[in-house]
């Protein structure tokens, strides 16, 4: 694996990491910018792993895998969330999805029920729900870059995930 490429992976373990810290942070809300408060529930799967040439990994299975010890441990183990299934709630519409922080690829999507009743415009009503989609889990992944970036918000919110890791022993 090239430099890149696992510095691009390590980024995407951050950001489903930072995603699990902020869903319980916030009792199962994300404040999506432009969009509002949206639920995220991290479900059925977690994989966890260290990155890097040790590549150390953990997997839950588990209806909610993020309350389960096994994980627990393998955060304060320093592994990160390198694949998860989300369940994403957008007012009443709920869209599940597995993503793969590594390359972003999303697989297993479910989308709402589809309104329309003609072919056509079903397949159009589709489409613009795989945009909503996309433009969520985009939109969420902004917010971590803004975040990551930021010089003075960053280390205030890697101390309080730190916090977090170590508040979920026992």
């Amino acid at each position: 694996m090239s430099d890149a490429h696992e510095r691009f992976a390590a980024l995407g373990r951050e950001f489903l990491t930072w995603l699990w810290f902020e869903t319980e942070r916030n009792h199962g809300r994300v404040n999506l910018d432009g969009v509002g408060p949206i639920g995220v529930e991290l479900t059925r799967r977690l994989a966890l792993e260290t990155g890097g040439a040790a590549g150390e990994n953990s997997t839950v299975s588990a209806d909610t895998p993020t309350v389960v010890e096994e994980a627990r441990v393998a955060l304060r183990t320093g592994k990160k969330v390198s694949s998860t299934r989300l369940i994403l709630e957008v007012g009443e519409r709920q869209f599940e999805l597995a993503i793969h922080g590594e390359s972003f690829v999303f697989s297993g999507v479910k989308l709402p029920t589809l309104l329309t009743a003609a072919e056509d415009e079903r397949l159009a009503e589709r489409f613009a729900l795989i945009e909503e989609l996309e433009a969520i889990v985009d939109g969420l992944y902004v917010q971590f870059a803004r975040l990551r970036l930021d010089p003075d918000a960053w280390p205030e919110t890697r101390a309080a995930m730190a916090r977090w890791v170590l508040a979920s022993e026992g």
